[in-house]
């Protein structure tokens, strides 16, 4: 056989035993390997961020707003809007570098929550890269409107809503603070002083140290100033204002109205802050009728809440998350843009509020106008102003009785004027009452104050 023949024979065979392998030839391609099928792309609409503490002591709070949050993107659903939601965890070691690396598109971000975390955020440079919404009671001196922008209601909002309520609803215009000596109390009280002085109206104060109970009575005293009435035991305090503010939280009301009544007060309008939600919130009082007079601002009110927040338990921080998500898809950014034009899209935006409705100026300076409550005997209700005015009435009557050493009762035992509202007893308004002598409700210092004729 010839070499030809015999070379020829070979590559036949070697044929063979590749077809019977399954082999390939050096010259045929190779079949595609198997491979994992690519992730699923995001919705293609709009991206809005989150950055709130997943972990730790803010976690269930952080819960909350992200569920709020979650209600948003599935209602955008329903309507047909893809919404991408990222919640990126403040409390992990690498949020900031999470936060970065998302696409240009997810420029409006939410939180922090944390004030120190808003600090890394600002020195790493992101607050150049996204649109910060924070939900923070303030910023940094000259941020609002230019680094970073606020969801979240300020102290100076608080002082507009009690101010508003007090002046312009009840015609107050003579005001006292009574307030711990502490940081909270003193600057709640200043930003108190700076905006009635703005409308020419003045404060009277007196503080109190917090941890010296004992020493309140006689803290009050010296804003009060009590003399001895006609009987020579019932304190007569010649209070020149008719409103007090009162800076510190609900667990320390008891005491301190305790120390007015020491040195017989009983007829202020008390001003709370939104501290006092946090304690009220759902809460049964037994003695709510010493605070028929008291009234405190809050972001969030059941009664007006939107049924799909309702039906799962809402409250202000899934308001929060809800509000926020709804209000950064309005925005329309895709990419970082100058502050001025996230200063005007702000203010433009118009849309149904879960809380009280925020608006921004053309300085991106944001104000959330707060609703006002009443202590009562559920704990708060939005107040009317109709009753507490009535209600006022009352109050200022018993104690001009009281402070001539006049019974506030009639023969029976019954009261002259008999107290309003949502409380153990609920009775109707003393208006139109027979035997009940007008009085006049303007109140004045104790010893001027109208008293009806000695029957």
């Amino acid at each position: 056989m010839s070499d030809k023949q015999t070379y020829s024979r070979i590559l036949l065979l070697l044929a063979h035993l590749c077809v019977l392998a399954a082999c390939s030839m050096p010259f045929r391609h190779a079949p595609p390997s198997r491979q994992a099928p690519p992730p699923p792309k995001p919705p293609a609409g709009p991206c809005v961020v989150l950055s709130l503490p997943l972990s730790g002591t803010y976690e269930p709070i952080a819960a909350k707003i992200s569920k709020g949050a979650e209600l948003a993107r599935q209602e955008a659903a329903v309507r047909g809007v893809p919404l991408r939601l990222e919640i990126i965890n403040a409390e992990g070691p690498r949020w900031l570098a999470e936060l970065a690396a998302l696409p240009q598109e997810c420029v409006v971000v939410g939180g922090p929550l944390q004030a120190g975390r808003y600090d890394e955020a600002r020195k790493a440079g992101l607050t150049g890269q996204r649109v910060f919404f924070t939900f923070l009671p303030s910023l940094e001196s000259g941020d609002e409107g230019v680094r970073a922008w606020r969801f979240f209601p300020s102290p100076q909002d608080q002082i507009d809503a009690l101010i508003a309520f007090a002046t312009d609803t009840l015609n107050i215009h003579t005001y006292g603070a009574f307030y711990p000596d502490d940081a909270f109390g003193g600057r709640m009280t200043a930003l108190l002083e700076q905006s009635l002085a703005s409308r020419g109206m003045y404060l009277q104060k007196a503080s109190y140290p917090p941890a010296g109970v004992t020493l309140w009575s006689e803290a009050a005293a010296a804003l009060l100033r009590p003399v001895m009435g006609p009987d020579g035991r019932t304190p007569v305090p010649q209070t020149t204002f008719e409103t007090l503010f009162l800076p510190d939280s609900w667990k320390n009301m008891d005491m301190l109205t305790t120390s007015l009544l020491y040195n017989g007060e009983d007829r202020l309008v008390l001003l709370g802050t939104t501290l006092w939600e946090q304690s009220l919130s759902n809460r049964i009082l037994a003695n709510a009728e010493r605070y028929i007079l008291a009234v405190f601002p809050g972001a969030w009110n059941p009664v007006s809440s939107p049924a799909a927040l309702k039906t799962q338990g809402g409250d202000f921080w899934m308001g929060l998350g809800y509000d926020f998500t709804r209000f950064a898809v309005r925005l329309g950014l895709v990419s970082h843009p100058a502050p001025g034009e996230v200063n005007a899209r702000a203010r433009a935006v118009q849309m149904p509020w879960s809380m009280a409705p925020l608006t921004w100026d053309g300085n991106g300076v944001a104000r959330q106008k707060l609703w006002i409550f009443q202590v009562s005997s559920m704990g708060m209700t939005p107040v009317s102003a109709e009753l507490f005015a009535q209600n006022r009435a009352v109050v200022l009557q018993r104690a001009a009785l009281r402070m001539q050493g006049q019974p506030a009762v009639d023969e029976q035992g019954n009261p002259l004027a008999p107290l309003s509202g949502t409380f153990p007893q609920d009775v109707s308004s003393p208006a139109g009452q027979p035997g009940m002598t007008p009085v006049d409700s303007t109140p004045r210092p104790s010893y001027k104050l109208t008293l009806p004729p000695v029957r």
